[in-house]
Parts: C-alpha cells; sequence; structure tokens
C-alpha cells in the first residue's frame, strides 16, 4: 500500500478505505501535495490544507457540476445543484447568513435535554441485555434524532428519512455504484416530498431551523428549491457524521483500553477526549475543490480545472502540528483539528456535533466492563470516500439495571 501510495495514492482502494492512515503518514512525510489516481491532486500537511480551503480559487462550482452531471437529469441534479456545501459566494453568504442563527450554541441550548434523554431511552434496553451493535442501536438514531428536532420535524418520521437520506448520500461519493444511483433517483422523490408538506403545513414563527428557512422564502431570499436542498443536505450531513464519529471515537477508546479506563475514571475528561477522537479518525476524511486559476503549491504547479482534494484525515495526523501525531491520547492539550474544516466553511454543526459526541461516549463509557464483541479485524467500514464510518461496532458489557 505504501508502495502504491508514492506512485498514486487511491482512496477508493479497498486497503486505503479500510485504514488510510499509512499512506497518510507516508504522503505527509514524502509528498504533501501528490498527483494521486486520475490525475487528482491531493494536499495532505494541516497548513496547506487549511489555505486551500480560505482560498477563493479554489472552488466549489466545478465539484457541483461534476456531481450533477455523475448523478444525472432529473429530480436528483437539480437537488444537488443546490446544496449549500456546492455553492461559492455569494450564494453560500446569503444560504449561511439564513440557516446561521439556528446552529448558534444559544440556540441548539434547547436541544441539549432532548439529546441526553435520547441517549438514555437508547440505551436502556441495551443495559438490560448487555450487548448492542452501537451503529445501529445508538448512533444513527441519536444523530438522526437531532437533526430533525433542529429543523423540527417528527421523530416518528426517522426510519423513511433515515432511508431516503443515506440512500441520496450514497450518490455524492466517488465510491457510487449505478445501483447506488438508481437508489438516489428513486429516494429523493419520496425525500423531497415529504418536504414540501412538512413546509405546507408550517408557519414561519417558530424556533427550528425550517421555520427560520420558510420565513427567508417569504422575504425572497431562499427559494423552495433551496429549502429543500438545505433540508436533506443537514439531515444527510447531520446524522451520517455524527453517526459515524460516534462509532470511530468508540472503537479509538476500545482500541486503546487505558484511555477508556482514564476517561471512565475522570468524567471531566470528555470534551478532551472528543477532540481527540476527532482529530485521530474523523468521519469527514477529506473535501474537494477544482481549481479557477493555476496555483504553485510547494514548487508543484496546480493547473486550472484541475481537482484538489484536501486530506482533512491527513491534516489531523501533522506532525508539524501535532506531537505525537498517531497516538491516541485524550490528556492531549486540546488543538483545533480539520475535522470541521476551517474559514467561513467551517461546519455549522460542530456545537451540535461536540454536543452529541459528549453526551453519547459519557455514556458509553461508564457502561460496565464495555468491551468490543467481535475480532477487530472483522470490522467493516462503509464504502465510502470523504466519509468514514462503521458498518457496524458490536459491544458487550455487564448487564445491569
Amino acid at each position: 500500500m505504501l508502495a502504491d501510495a508514492v506512485t498514486a495514492f487511491d482512496p477508493t482502494a479497498d486497503d486505503v478505505r479500510r485504514d488510510p492512515y499509512p499512506s497518510y503518514h507516508w504522503l505527509l512525510r514524502h509528498d504533501p501535495v501528490h498527483r494521486g489516481a486520475h490525475h487528482v491532486w491531493y494536499v495532505s500537511r494541516f497548513g496547506d490544507v487549511r489555505a486551500v480551503l480560505g482560498d477563493e480559487r479554489f472552488a466549489r462550482t466545478g465539484i457541483r457540476q461534476f456531481w450533477t452531471d455523475l448523478v444525472g437529469p432529473g429530480l436528483l441534479s437539480r437537488i444537488v445543484g443546490d446544496i449549500i456545501l456546492f455553492q461559492d459566494e455569494p450564494d453560500h453568504g446569503r444560504l449561511r447568513g439564513v440557516v446561521g442563527p439556528a446552529f448558534s450554541p444559544s440556540a441548539l441550548r434547547r436541544l441539549e435535554p432532548v439529546i441526553a434523554a435520547t441517549v438514555e431511552d437508547l440505551l436502556r434496553p441495551a443495559r438490560a441485555r448487555g450487548t448492542m451493535d452501537v451503529v445501529a442501536e445508538l448512533a444513527y438514531p441519536l444523530a438522526l434524532r437531532a437533526v430533525l428536532g433542529l429543523l423540527g420535524l417528527p421523530d416518528s418520521d426517522e426510519d423513511a428519512v433515515g432511508r431516503w437520506s443515506r440512500a441520496v448520500g450514497r450518490t455524492l461519493d466517488r465510491g457510487a455504484t449505478a445501483e447506488d444511483m438508481l437508489e438516489g433517483h428513486a429516494a429523493i422523490a419520496d425525500f423531497a416530498d415529504y418536504v414540501e408538506q412538512a413546509l405546507a403545513a408550517r408557519r414561519d414563527d417558530g424556533e427550528d431551523l425550517l421555520a427560520l428557512m420558510l420565513a427567508a422564502h417569504r422575504r425572497g431570499l431562499m427559494s423552495r428549491n433551496e429549502i429543500v436542498s438545505t433540508v436533506v443536505t443537514f439531515i444527510f450531513t447531520g446524522h451520517e457524521t455524527v453517526a459515524s464519529q460516534v462509532g470511530n471515537g468508540l472503537l479509538s477508546l476500545l482500541s486503546h483500553p487505558e484511555q477508556l479506563d482514564l476517561l471512565r475514571w475522570s468524567p471531566q475528561l470528555v470534551a478532551p477526549a472528543v477532540e481527540e477522537c476527532l482529530r485521530y479518525d474523523p468521519a469527514v476524511q477529506s473535501n474537494t475543490r477544482q481549481l479557477t486559476a493555476d496555483v504553485e503549491l510547494h514548487g508543484r504547479l496546480l493547473g486550472r480545472h484541475d481537482v484538489v482534494v484536501v486530506l482533512a484525515g491527513a491534516a489531523n495526523r501533522d506532525p508539524q502540528r501535532y506531537d505525537r501525531p498517531d497516538e491516541f491520547d485524550i490528556r492531549r492539550d486540546p488543538i483545533p483539528s480539520m475535522s470541521f474544516g476551517a474559514g467561513m466553511r467551517y461546519c455549522l454543526g460542530s456545537y451540535l456535533a461536540r454536543l452529541q459526541l459528549r453526551t453519547a461516549l459519557s455514556a458509553l463509557a461508564g457502561l460496565p466492563d464495555l468491551r468490543l464483541a467481535t475480532a477487530p479485524e472483522e470490522l467493516t467500514y462503509q464504502p465510502r470516500t470523504m466519509f468514514r464510518g462503521l458498518t457496524r461496532l458490536p459491544v458487550a458489557f455487564t448487564p445491569g439495571d
């Protein structure tokens, strides 16, 4: 794998999907601006990743066109075309300005008791058994209920919404198959109809995100299609990334039992533990841009129209930024990682994500004799390149009330 990384790093390769960090280790030290598979540039060092994300020459418009062409004509393409993540200025700033107030800490505090109660509710049947699949039984339902609460949509819709969201989300990855595309096209019709019905039944005087966007629409600040696209985006990214991060974070703790014991006996370490989990094995591994002009970076000429992928997962292991970057240590003095992006594209949902991670990891760490209930080599990851998450995470512990 390391030999392959020298010549053409490919995030779709099976061994890289399972464990990209040996390849990142090599890239960081030997080829930080790397021309990889399919003539894509991969940027790995922390400072370079941050610079790329803040440079308007590394744009999203071409990437939006790539995905809309890839999914083909129809409703899915129109929805993808208005996704906030694919917008450049001024549209990105306009949309972010509309939805931003819903993500402020003061606005999100209303969800804190809901998230705490949700974790307890989801753990209750598992506590009686002494076993659970953390991904299916805790991570996904917790993250989905949180984002539905943010939007002002009922928990009772979580099964259908989660199914549509995952089907649409699979189309937005380089690893998408023809079957993924067919399922995504089928799901978006039901998903969009659901959002339209929710909008028709809503008023614009509530505190939730849906009400905020509906009020903006009536003021001419946001189109109806942009609302549907934004709902689809926030549901997918909001629950997929947090659910994957819960699994990745817990696996990091289980793989370092001395760190799990430290968190168990020192619960005040939960905040730095969350930051270390985000740094060590982030759910969001990369972000893609396309150049609008020639750029020179570390002696390499990146040409106009070239595709550039910034590797957040590699940047978080950069030895120029972190001491002992490949070690997992929850006592590490937290240095902000690249897991939530940077600059004007810093993740709006970072506060909500951290809140869920703190609540979930605290509760899980408190389960007595918590341990992995399968051999580590039996664990598998979802077939994606941008996001990294386990398909399942079976654990066992001493049952109780």
